[in-house]
């Protein structure tokens, strides 16, 4: 029954909202996006359910660490929730950079970027962070949100398709595009996170806040283990906690957001 509600919701929201956007206000402002796109309304920071909870309480954590002019940084930026919302905290003298290397999430972006004409528009780049420059395979089932390196992120019971996309160490990135140091990173690539992190050893070095999203039932598929995140976490000089408070992040990992913040 709730999806069927939530399917009529989005039928309503589609005939409403079609040529303007649906609106998202916060703190005095207004932003506005395509019909299902919005990010998650903070009053849900206490939701019993995990995902729509973190979601909330990723919003607060956004507003609450990005002013006027900072540089942030969204990983796996799928149709800009977040890196819009980023767009209206840094303002028009700081910056936003998204990283989706899904084609069709990438549309979706670019259309909700164009309902904020007020903002100042982010730094789109058509890839994937991951531990190495190249070309990796990308699974996507026409841009939802669980689009992966990883198939086993996927849906099963949906058609996948494969493409090939551009990787980036984010490291070798900034320091080929970019002289100052982000504030905020915001990852959340559907079980390449431990990936993404090995390729940003000198921003976590930095003073940069970190948030990301764990999918541990794609690490099998990655080659990884809580371990090595957890050594990443320790070379770093850094501490892993739950965004939601619920105590350690201890092995063998589960789903969930953590914040990987300064020792």
């Amino acid at each position: 029954m709730s999806a069927l509600i939530h399917k009529l919701v989005l039928i309503l929201k589609t005939i409403l909202y079609s040529r303007s956007g649906e609106p998202y206000s916060f703190g005095g402002k207004t932003l506005r996006f395509t019909p299902g796109s919005r990010p998650v309304r903070t009053k849900y920071r206490d939701s019993t359910n995990a995902n729509v909870r973190n979601d909330a309480l990723q919003v607060d954590l956004v507003l609450s660490s990005l002013k006027e002019g900072d540089t942030s940084v969204d990983i796996g930026a799928h149709v800009g929730q977040y890196g819009v919302l980023m767009s209206a905290c840094c303002g028009s003298s700081g910056q936003v950079i998204c990283f989706e290397p899904d084609p069709d999430a990438l549309t979706r972006l670019k259309q909700n970027i164009a309902l904020n004409p007020m903002l100042k528009s982010p730094q789109l780049v058509h890839a994937a962070c991951s531990d190495t420059n190249g070309t990796a395979t990308f699974f996507t089932q026409g841009g939802n949100s669980q689009s992966s390196l990883a198939k086993s992120a996927l849906p099963q019971d949906r058609a996948t398709k494969e493409i090939s996309v551009s990787t980036f160490r984010l490291d070798d990135w900034w320091a080929k595009e970019r002289s100052d140091v982000p504030a905020f990173v915001k990852i959340d690539t559907e079980g390449a996170e431990i990936h993404v992190l090995r390729g940003m050893p000198k921003i976590l070095a930095s003073n940069a806040k970190i948030v990301c999203e764990l999918h541990p039932f794609a690490w099998d598929e990655f080659g990884v283990t809580f371990q090595d995140l957890e050594t990443i976490i320790v070379q770093s000089g850094r501490t892993m906690k739950w965004l939601d408070g619920r105590g350690a992040v201890q092995s063998p990992g589960e789903y969930g957001t953590v914040i990987i913040e300064r020792a």
